[in-house]
């Protein structure tokens, strides 16, 4: 009988698991189906190069290219301050990427933000596509070209697409920037690599998180706030399908990873016309602005927009020892930073 009972147990919590998934599923269609890899079984092929900053690209793709017809949009991934595409979670979205017939492009660059290594890049996809003796000779779509970047390679996904910035920066056509540094920040001392978001024409999805490391404390701005980081910049691009949105509880280091799925809708809709995708972001009941795990989800055309969306009001302090102090304590700390960064890059 107790057999009998820890049988029925088992399978009431198993329906009970089934119920639950089926739920999500139904409430988040889009993000269910890309949380998961597609059908393409996915390679990486390894090309070495010689620039001062890197040493290789990574080429990400179906392995089953020479079966599929016609051309593969591409997506190039700008590194986060400091780290390679070696990381879990960048692994993870490129092989996602290329599960679901894109072509993807890595490096090995630690400092993408100026945007740079995702030019070279392009221009070294398109001499591969050249090579009448190299598998993706004319099977790539130079109509259909991503830009993704977490951190600082948010920013170099904003200069990589700027309006005369490279000879090809128009070649760019979609940009997923996920908790990119807000432009003070990324023309700051510390990170060196400003933007002019102004100079962006291509349609955007920009990521952020809410913890404060993103958001920002009650006397300074954080990495990616909503104000002056998410708004301002959907702002500023010069085109009006700009989606804005962040993750409920997400840190910094979390954002990538929690937004991979919806990153993926964003480039099948923009780069392949995906209408299933597209659900997500656009028309009535858009699943991203309906979604519990995510706030604060925006477009061009949104006429909520919060006033004073960040958390923090630098004005009130002006006058006051207290931020003086305060502001002289984060430059030392930012400086000892740089010091053994600058140690650290040495022995890298």
């Amino acid at each position: 009988m107790k057999k009998v009972i820890s049988v029925i147990l088992a399978v009431m919590i198993s329906l009970s698991c089934l119920a639950l998934f089926a739920s999500a599923a139904d409430s988040y269609p889009v993000e269910a189906a890309f949380s998961k890899n597609g059908a393409y079984t996915v390679t990486a092929e390894i090309f070495e190069c010689d620039e001062a900053d890197y040493d290789y690209y990574k080429v990400w793709y179906p392995a089953e290219l020479a079966d599929i017809e016609g051309k593969l949009p591409v997506i190039i991934y700008n590194n986060s301050s400091g780290m390679t595409d070696n990381t879990v979670e960048t692994q993870a979205m490129m092989k996602a990427f290329a599960s679901w017939g894109f072509i993807g492009l890595t490096n090995n660059h630690k400092k993408t933000g100026f945007g740079d290594s995702a030019s070279k890049g392009l221009d070294f996809l398109m001499a591969l596509a050249a090579d009448e003796e190299s598998i993706f000779y004319g099977r790539i779509d130079f109509d259909a070209v991503g830009l993704c970047g977490h951190s600082q390679g948010g920013s170099g996904a904003f200069n990589a697409a700027s309006e005369g910035k490279y000879e090809n920066s128009h070649i760019f056509t979609s940009i997923c920037a996920i908790s990119a540094p807000h432009s003070e920040l990324a023309a700051s001392e510390w990170q060196q690599t400003p933007y002019d978001i102004s100079k962006v024409s291509a349609p955007a999805f920009l990521i952020a998180g809410t913890k404060s490391d993103e958001a920002g404390y009650m006397l300074d701005s954080g990495i990616c706030p909503l104000g002056m980081g998410l708004i301002a910049n959907m702002k500023a691009i010069n085109n009006d399908n700009v989606v804005i949105g962040r993750i409920k509880d997400a840190w910094h280091v979390d954002t990538q990873a929690e937004s991979q799925a919806y990153a993926i809708a964003w480039f099948m809709w923009t780069l392949k016309g995906d209408e299933f995708a597209a659900t997500a972001f656009t028309g009535e009941g858009a699943e991203l602005f309906n979604n519990n795990k995510w706030q604060d989800v925006y477009n061009k055309q949104s006429e909520n927009l919060p006033e004073n969306p960040d958390p923090y009001d630098p004005e009130v302090f002006d006058n006051s020892i207290f931020i003086e102090i305060y502001k002289a304590f984060s430059d030392i700390i930012d400086r000892i930073l740089n010091f053994f960064m600058s140690l650290i890059s040495n022995f890298v």
